[in-house]
């Protein structure tokens, strides 16, 4: 057998393996939506943690004020008086669901999130079963609250969760770049059970039995750690397909270039599968370079027949990669539909400017119903114009080649910087650096 040959049959192993990852996830995003018909709606709260005004944190709040579940309330921690996102809070401080605190004397051991989910499910009264999380940069749809509540009825289940689905404003550049990283991100987290805290639920029970509020006061991140917790007590985590959220903000390549990595940290402080994430990861990134290396090697003994290999095992590999984009693409427009509304593929969609609902401002909730907000959220998960499709493999090698040295950074990292704190990682030790408060304006669509 050639090098060639041994080249050819690595990648065959290679799309058999993602293709096998894509149909499973395709598969898990097939199941219908949890039973809403129960008389299991235990007293919950949500639980969302605020550090600057993210770009969607108006609709955020008016999403989480109007769910529709029978008893509930919305308790947000803010970083400081001085956080930018006060402006917007002040607008629902009439709402009887909503209870307001500032973050006080955060601890130096773990973020600042991990500080306002000590402190606010510390102050909670005991008669809230439920506990509930959200980022800011959700739009979380009427039914997300009960969805997530409803597999809980089960003794077994500690935990659900969803996860998020990226819908770039721009169908190129860093953004695009995020939402290629995520495709495959998101099936290693689904698949490998790795819990996401952007819309998360837990009873509080289990909480105090399995020590999550200490392990948290120690912690950089609340998720991630979920499932290692929850299996050493003998709970499920279950994830939920209806509750992904799908994220329209924006970002710049220097943000990627920091988020990335710090998602890989995660994974690698907190999660038993660490290992088969970088396998994962390697995945994506080692047939450009092989194709590369037998092309080198063709034109430096002048071997045509191994450069034009090369190119057609590199064409090959990128073909079929954005074939598994499309089936997960695919896969969550048609979770987050419903029979009203079957999204548009693939960039044929309804031109941004119909979905301006202030100052010029590219926004999914330009709706008064929830039936247009599923509407909306499902037309909009396609992320990619088609006027872009061509590109979109070249898109995907950029992609491609963030991961080697993401994972580099990842594996090298000690500090990082996350809403304009540093912290400081010493094996699983955090400390915190010198805390200031946020004081960046809201930004248009930038993630902060």
């Amino acid at each position: 057998m050639t090098i060639a040959d041994a080249i050819c049959w690595t990648v065959v192993l290679i799309v058999a393996i993602q293709t096998c990852f894509a149909l499973t996830f395709a598969a898990i995003l097939f199941r219908n939506k949890p039973t809403l018909d129960t008389d299991y709606t235990p007293l919950a709260a949500i639980v969302l943690c605020l550090r600057g005004a993210d770009p969607f944190l108006r609709q955020c709040i008016t999403r989480l004020l109007d769910q529709d579940y029978p008893d509930y309330e919305l308790h947000v921690v803010v970083d400081s008086h001085q956080d930018p996102s006060q402006q917007i809070l002040r607008e629902f401080e009439s709402n009887p669901r909503l209870s307001v605190s500032v973050l006080e004397h955060p601890a130096e051991t773990c973020s600042l999130k991990c500080s306002s989910l000590v402190q606010a499910i510390g102050e909670l009264d005991p008669s809230f079963e439920i506990i509930a999380l959200c980022d800011a940069d959700c739009v979380p749809h009427r039914t997300w609250l009960a969805e997530l509540v409803v597999p809980l009825a089960c003794s077994e289940v500690g935990a659900t969760t969803g996860n998020r689905w990226y819908d770039p404003p721009d169908a190129a550049g860093a953004s695009l770049l995020r939402y290629l990283w995520n495709v495959p991100a998101s099936v290693n987290m689904i698949l490998l059970k790795i819990a996401w805290g952007g819309s998360l639920a837990i009873r509080r029970r289990v909480l105090l039995e399995t020590g999550l509020l200490e392990k948290w006061s120690y912690a950089l991140c609340e998720d991630t750690m979920l499932y290692r917790v929850l299996r050493r007590h003998g709970y499920r985590q279950v994830f939920v397909p209806s509750v992904m959220m799908v994220n329209r903000e924006s970002c710049t390549l220097g943000d990627l270039m920091k988020w990335i990595p710090r998602q890989l940290l995660t994974a690698k402080l907190y999660h038993p599968s660490w290992p088969a994430t970088v396998g994962y990861g390697i995945l994506s990134f080692i047939v450009p370079l092989l194709a590369a290396g037998l092309a080198f090697v063709g034109w430096m003994r002048s071997d045509m027949a191994s450069i034009r290999m090369a190119l057609l095992v590199f064409a090959g590999f990128e073909l079929s990669n954005v074939l598994l984009v499309a089936l997960c693409q695919w896969s969550v427009c048609r979770q987050l539909s419903n029979e009203e509304a079957k999204p548009r593929w693939f960039g044929f969609r309804r031109e941004a400017k119909e979905f301006l609902p202030y100052d010029g401002l590219p926004s999914p909730l330009k709706v008064t119903t929830d039936t247009d907000f599923r509407q909306t959220n499902g037309k909009l998960a396609a992320a990619v114009r088609v006027t872009s499709l061509l590109m979109l493999p070249i898109w995907i090698v950029f992609a491609q080649l963030l991961a080697p040295l993401s994972f580099l950074r990842c594996f090298l990292i000690t500090n990082i910087t996350w809403r304009g704190i540093d912290y400081r990682i010493r094996g699983r030790k955090i400390k915190r650096g010198k805390y200031v408060a946020f004081g960046e304006p809201m930004k248009q669509t930038n993630s902060l």
